[in-house]
C-alpha cells in the first residue's frame, strides 16, 4: 500500500469541511472552489473505504464518528507540517510566524518589550500575541495550544507543562515616600502589623502575601484589594497604605506621579518565577524565545526588578 496516496492538501480540505460542517464554508476558508472540496471528500472516503460524512442538501455535512476521529488525527499532522515549513524558511530567512505568549508576572512590561524588540529586530517577519493571565489560565493555554509559552509563578503546576526557573523573587514593602518606615534599610513583616495594607489580590499573589503574614504571626490590616500592580502602586503613592510585592518596574513613580520606596522584607519566602511550555519538542521559534528570555534573566539588568538588602558598606536599599 502506498502510504502517500493522499496529499496534505486533500486531508486539509477534508478537515476544513468537517470543521465548518459545510462544503461551501470550507471552500471559502481555503479560497478554493466548492467542487474541489467535494472532490477531496470523495477521494478521502474512497481511500479509506468508508463513509466519513453524511451529506444533506439543506443542512450541509455532518461527520460520522469515523470522520470525526480521522479529522482529529489529521489536525496535528497539518499543524506539524506548518511548523516544519516555518522552521525550514527560518533557517535561511530568520524567524517567522506568530508567537503566542502568556504572562502572569505583574511587571512583565518592564522586561518583555526589551526581549521582544531584540527578536523582532533580528527577524522582521516575526509577530507576537501577548495575553495577561493568571497561573491556571496560563498553563491551560499551554496545554490547549492557544499559548506557545508562558511566564508565571511556579506553584500548582499542571501535568503536561514543562517549566524552567527564571528568577527567585524576594518580597519587598512598597511605601510612599515620607512614610515613617520608608527610610529603613530592611523591614520585617512585624513592622507592618499596624500599617494599612493594599493587597494585590490575584490568584497565587493574594494567597502568597496572606501566607507570608500568617507565617510571621501578623494579621494584616487590609484596606483595599485590587487586581493590578499599577493600582496598588497608585493607592500606596496616594498614602492609603503599604503593599507587599515581588517585582518592581524601572520607575519610582506611580501613575499619579507620587514617589515610592521599595524596602526589602528579610523574613519572607521568595516567589519563584518560571517559564513554561507544553511538554514535548518545541518549535524553533518557541525555543529561541525561551533561550533569549533566560539569557536576559541571567544578566545584571534583571536584578533591577527585585529589591535586595544593602550590601555590606552600602547605605539604604537600591531604588529604581
Amino acid at each position: 500500500m502506498d502510504d502517500l496516496r493522499l496529499s496534505l492538501r486533500l486531508l486539509r480540505a477534508f478537515m476544513f469541511a468537517v470543521d465548518h460542517g459545510s462544503i461551501t464554508g470550507a471552500a471559502t476558508a481555503l479560497n478554493v472552489a466548492p467542487s474541489a472540496v467535494a472532490a477531496a471528500l470523495g477521494r478521502v472516503e474512497a481511500e479509506f473505504g468508508t463513509s466519513l460524512v453524511v451529506r444533506a442538501r439543506a443542512r450541509g455535512i455532518t461527520a460520522t464518528p469515523a470522520g470525526r476521529a480521522l479529522a482529529a488525527r489529521i489536525r496535528p499532522l497539518i499543524e506539524d507540517y506548518s511548523n516544519v515549513m516555518q522552521e525550514g524558511y527560518a533557517l535561511s530567512q530568520g524567524l517567522r510566524g506568530t508567537l503566542n505568549i502568556g504572562y502572569y508576572a505583574p511587571v512583565a512590561p518592564a522586561f518583555l518589550p526589551i526581549i521582544l524588540q531584540k527578536l523582532q529586530k533580528q527577524s522582521p517577519d516575526l509577530k507576537f500575541s501577548l495575553q495577561e493571565c493568571d497561573n491556571i489560565t496560563a498553563q491551560s493555554g499551554l496545554l490547549e495550544g492557544t499559548l506557545d509559552i508562558a511566564l508565571f509563578a511556579g506553584d500548582d503546576l499542571l501535568t503536561g507543562v514543562e517549566t524552567r526557573p527564571l528568577m527567585d523573587l524576594p518580597p519587598y514593602a512598597l511605601l510612599p515616600e515620607g512614610h515613617d518606615l520608608a527610610t529603613a534599610d530592611v523591614l520585617q513583616f512585624s513592622d507592618l502589623g499596624n500599617v494599612p495594607m493594599v493587597l494585590l489580590d490575584l490568584p497565587v499573589a493574594g494567597a502568597y502575601v496572606r501566607g507570608l503574614f500568617r507565617t510571621a504571626g501578623v494579621t494584616p490590616d487590609i484596606v483595599a484589594t485590587v487586581s493590578s500592580v499599577e493600582m496598588v502602586r497608585s493607592l500606596v503613592g496616594a498614602g492609603m497604605g503599604a503593599a507587599v510585592l515581588n517585582m518592581r518596574p524601572r520607575t519610582a513613580l506611580s501613575y499619579g506621579g507620587d514617589a515610592l520606596r521599595t524596602i526589602p522584607l528579610i523574613d519572607g519566602a521568595n516567589l519563584n518565577l518560571v517559564s513554561g511550555r507544553a511538554a514535548g519538542a518545541p518549535r524553533r521559534l518557541v525555543q529561541v524565545f525561551q533561550d533569549t528570555l533566560h539569557s536576559w534573566f541571567n544578566s545584571p539588568a534583571a536584578l533591577d526588578l527585585i529589591a535586595q538588602p544593602p550590601r555590606p558598606g552600602q547605605a539604604g536599599s537600591d531604588q529604581p
